[in-house]
């Protein structure tokens, strides 16, 4: 079980950056493309990330879930995007930063979204934000997939060269 969640938080900034630097090296056309994922395409899978994100840190805020499908384009513009995913990943990263430990053992308590009928949950928080790394790494597998499927260089995404501090073309540090 995921248990240094900061260092989580941080390397999901860390890879999401690096997707969305390779991503910029591609036409609108080719991020926009059908490619057999999930979601479709790039585009179309990155903003299911960010949206899951986004419903996550809502449960997290105690808000009411404004989202109701889990495929919604929440921005067609890729520079808006990315944007806003960064802004969202600094958020985890400070959330995650700032969590009392002894909170993660205490329930996070949500309704699905998406499911019909809704399913209700509650689950350990720690469970709760180790599912939305997981999730990401998933999804962003397949991000980096399509990548090489539009003919880009798929940037590397492993945990050890995050640990090592490698600075490359991928990153915008």
């Amino acid at each position: 079980m995921l248990l240094d969640l900061p260092t989580a938080a941080r390397y999901n900034a860390w890879a999401n950056d690096r997707i969305y630097n390779g991503l910029a090296d591609l036409d609108d056309a080719d991020r926009k493309a059908e490619r057999g994922a999930f979601f479709g395409s790039a585009h179309n899978t990155m903003n299911h990330i960010l949206l899951s994100d986004l419903i996550y840190r809502e449960r997290l805020e105690k808000k009411p879930t404004t989202y109701t499908r889990l495929d919604e384009v929440l921005y067609d513009d890729f520079a808006a995007l990315a944007d806003a995913h960064r802004a969202n990943d600094a958020w985890y990263v400070g959330f995650c930063e700032a969590l009392d430990p002894s909170a993660l053992d205490g329930d996070l308590s949500f309704t699905t979204v998406g499911l019909v009928p809704p399913e209700y949950f509650s689950l350990p928080l720690r469970l709760c934000l180790t599912n939305l790394f997981e999730h990401q790494i998933h999804h962003r597998g397949q991000v980096h997939h399509m990548l090489s499927h539009a003919g880009a260089s798929p940037p590397p995404l492993d945990v050890v060269k995050f640990g090592r501090g490698d600075v490359d073309r991928w990153t915008t540090e």
